[in-house]
Order: structure tokens, then sequence, then C-alpha cells
């Protein structure tokens, strides 16, 4: 599917310059998929960071404000950790959508000379998503 010539922004050029910016498209095109797989890891980071704040809160030392055992679960390391784990999800389903948008505008306007798909940065992305999601029930639904 190509684009009308008044919304192309390539429509003015000629083969050439037109080649030439491709090119330089694609090279952005690869650096929009390396910023992704960089915001994933971030992303992915938070989860693993929350999953241990909401349960390896126990093994701290630092005194129990709450009444119960010593061994208690702390409610303020379940929230953090379950903050974390919430923030790194948005995080990567709000990168992969940006991803995805910037993919379908890039293959529309640079149809001619080959298109992207959605391979393994996004599929990454989306795998942090659907981890995020699932370690946030298991840490909501298997309280202590």
């Amino acid at each position: 599917m190509h684009v009308p010539a008044d919304d192309n922004p390539l429509s003015g050029f000629g083969a050439r310059a037109r080649r030439v910016i491709t090119e330089q498209a694609k090279v952005c095109y690869m650096n929009v998929d390396r910023t992704l797989a960089t915001w994933t890891r971030t992303a992915l980071s938070l989860v693993v960071l929350g999953v241990l704040v909401d349960r390896y809160g126990v093994l701290l030392t630092a005194p129990r404000a709450h009444p119960g055992t010593p061994l208690a679960p702390d409610p303020l390391y379940s929230v953090g950790g379950i903050t974390l784990v919430l923030l790194g999800t948005l995080i990567a389903l709000a990168c992969a959508i940006r991803h995805q948008a910037y993919r379908r505008r890039w293959n529309r306007v640079f149809a001619e000379f080959g298109a992207f798909g959605p391979w393994l940065a996004f599929t990454f992305a989306a795998g942090v998503v659907v981890a995020g999601c699932v370690l946030m029930a298991v840490l909501l639904l298997f309280r202590q």
C-alpha cells in the first residue's frame, strides 16, 4: 500500500535521493529497535526488582513496625514490590505500542523499499508485558 503523493514525504525527490533518504530512514528504524530493546531491558529489571522486594523483604533484619511475628511480611515491601512490577509492565506496554505505531508509519511511507515486521524487539517487549501481568497476579493472589 502506497501513500498518496501529497502525504508522502518522498514525493518531491528523484529516485537516487529517495534511496539515500530511505537508507537513512532504515538506520533510524534500527535505532528505534535498539531503543525499544533498551526500554524493555529496563522494564524487565523493574519487574524482577519488584518481585525481589516483595518476596525477599522478609529477609531484611530491620525492626518491624507492624504487629505479628518477626518473619511476617512487611506491607510496605509488598506495596513497593507490586508498584515496581506494575511500573515495569506499563513501561514495556507503552514502548511496545509506540514501536508498533512507528513501524506502521515507516512501512506506509517507505513501503516501496521494503517493509519491517514486528519481530524480535517487539516480541521481547510483549513477553515482558505478559510476564509482568502474570507475576503481578501471582504476587497479589499468593500473599503470605
